[in-house]
């Protein structure tokens, strides 16, 4: 009897931790940025990014250098239309004197996220990316 508690109670703990682990995944993406942009007034530069949606309100996104750079918790100004597509994606503005800051993350199944506007004519550069 022991034995079959035993087992019961580690297949809970293992539904619970796959559980939690899909939907992180579910809320999160990582992408290859190949220019230097500025969000949150702090510019990051080229590389791999990890960004991950924070809270059950998803009122925050998390942008995590995955080169041992930098974390930056920004707030999420405004909820964006599901756009249905099939792969993550994100929306930059660049601005006339050659800034470019994050404007929108797109992640499959969730709404979209406006993080940033830019000031100025502004022209958008989208690169994709992957769950």
């Amino acid at each position: 009897m022991r034995k079959q508690i035993l087992a019961a109670v580690v297949v809970g703990v293992f539904a619970l931790g796959l559980a939690g682990s899909l939907a992180w995944a579910g809320g999160a993406m990582s992408v290859n940025v190949p220019f230097s942009f500025i969000v949150k007034d702090k510019e990051m530069p080229a590389g791999k990014y990890e960004i991950r949606v924070e809270g059950n309100d998803q009122t925050r996104l998390l942008i995590r250098s995955n080169e041992g750079g930098s974390t930056v918790l920004v707030t999420v100004l405004e909820r964006l239309a599901d756009t249905g597509g099939k792969e993550p994606k994100v929306v930059f503005d660049k601005i006339e004197d050659g800034k470019t800051y994050l404007s929108e993350v797109h992640i499959p199944g969730m709404d979209g996220f406006l993080v940033g506007i830019a000031g100025g004519t502004e022209k958008h550069v989208t690169i994709s990316g992957k769950e």
